[in-house]
């Protein structure tokens, strides 16, 4: 989309839809960035919307690993791999298929981590509260 294609749509909006947040709202959007930060990295889900997955983060497709963690991931599998040879043992197969399936997320995880170690990260920080922005009024 090009900016001129962004400043038409803005203008078919209501105003109101483009005014200040209140300092309740701005807080509250702030805490919602903290929240997210969790033991193997940061949870990518929007805004506003609780955990889906009741924080079984490694499966859940919005968690992106801190590449720092990896060591901590190959943690997990050896846990995960023990517990899925005693599952075998004593002929758990519901629970031999749920370890499957959380290693298949974590190895999943585990190469995206190592690709974005290699491809760098850019810290854009914590947005912050401007007095004035031109074009959304005083």
């Amino acid at each position: 989309m090009r900016s001129a294609d962004v400043g038409e749509f803005r203008a078919k909006r209501p105003p109101t839809e483009y005014r200040r947040p209140t300092d309740k709202e701005w807080s509250d959007f702030q805490e919602h960035f903290d929240k997210r930060k969790v033991e193997l990295g940061f949870c990518g889900r929007p805004y506003g919307t609780p955990c889906a997955h009741e924080h079984a983060c490694i499966r859940c497709p919005m968690l992106s690993i801190n590449p720092k963690m990896l060591p901590r991931l190959d943690e997990l599998e050896t846990d995960l791999l023990t517990r899925r040879q005693r599952a075998i043992d004593e002929g758990w197969r519901g629970e031999v298929e749920g370890l499957d399936l959380t290693l298949r997320f974590l190895r999943s995880k585990r190469t995206q981590a190592h690709r974005a170690a290699a491809a760098g990260r850019v810290d854009l920080g914590m947005p912050t509260r401007s007095r004035h922005r031109p074009g959304h009024g005083a």
